[in-house]
């Protein structure tokens, strides 16, 4: 017995969408199904979503650059954003609030490379980056409550004492050839006390010029600004034409940083030093500051 195969229908082609897509268009048997009739249909797999993928910059390095040296733009250096560094450097930080900014958005997980792709590292470290950011803030506060403060001695109201005139003697002086009387000095007018928020303006000088090596304007502006510490304009000129510092020095100092961690040019360097946007050094501390800057 033979069958007639000449009513079969044709496999269907191949789903477009590269899933498994077949129709039964025959009985096991080799029967045709009637026409018109519906067949079960597998459904097509659908792509599996794309993942955002990990950065190769280290969650940790940028961490350690945002908490440490956030003020000079290390961290937006390191994560390829050359633009924004350039300028948080020349604005120290924005005189410390865009350095907080950032090292927050580091910790919340917000910061991003210059591709836009993620930290990595951070889902496993961020717990203990937490921990040791709350540590080195608290050690600041405690620092800072337990350090001494200036005290300034208050100008005594009591006259000084007087000596005493001595007794007449019984005895009769013995003649002495008239001398004239010596013409007395006038007195010299006793120094004014300082006043207290010049005392503290000076310390505030002083430790500015002993770590971040300012220069005697970038100093001046720093304790004047509204955004740093605000002293009075009159406290402010009292700590920079007093602090001991060694304005030359600072210079090379800068000159130093500037060298070794932004790799910058002599020429490049001296405009930065004098620059009204950058460390305002004077001219002759720009030359010196480039002519002992050394290989």
């Amino acid at each position: 017995m033979s069958f007639d195969n000449s009513n079969q229908t044709p496999p269907p082609p191949p789903s477009p969408l590269g899933g498994p897509a077949t129709v039964e268009t025959s009985s096991p048997q080799g029967v045709p199904f009637p026409q018109g009739a519906s067949f079960p249909q597998t459904a097509p797999l659908l792509p599996a979503p794309a993942t955002a993928l990990t950065g190769e910059k280290s969650f940790i390095a940028t961490w350690l650059l945002s908490l440490l040296l956030g003020v000079l733009g290390v961290d937006r250096f390191y994560l390829g954003k050359i633009g924004t560094g350039i300028l948080k450097l020349v604005t120290i930080g924005g005189l410390g609030i865009w350095a907080l900014i950032d090292l927050i958005l580091v910790l919340a997980g917000a910061t991003r490379d210059s591709a836009g792709r993620p930290l990595a590292g951070y889902q496993q470290r961020k717990k203990i980056a937490w921990i040791v950011t709350g540590a080195f803030v608290l050690l600041g506060l405690i620092i800072n409550i337990v350090s001494p403060k200036p005290s300034v001695a208050p100008v005594s109201d009591k006259p000084a004492a007087v000596a005493p005139a001595a007794e007449p003697s019984d005895e009769a002086p013995a003649e002495e050839p008239a001398a004239e009387a010596p013409t007395e000095a006038p007195a010299e007018p006793e120094a004014p006390a300082v006043p207290a928020d010049h005392a503290t303006a000076l310390i505030k000088a002083q430790m500015y010029s002993d770590t971040m090596h300012m220069s005697k304007a970038r100093l001046y502006d720093q304790l004047t600004s509204e955004y740093g510490e605000k002293y009075s304009a009159e406290a402010a000129q009292y700590a920079v034409d007093n602090v001991d510092a060694d304005w030359n020095a600072n210079a090379l100092a800068m000159a130093k940083n500037y060298r070794d961690n932004m790799a910058m040019s002599p020429e490049a360097i001296r405009d930065q030093l004098t620059s009204e946007y950058g460390e305002k050094f004077t001219a002759e501390e720009a030359d010196y500051a480039i002519a002992n800057l050394g290989g």
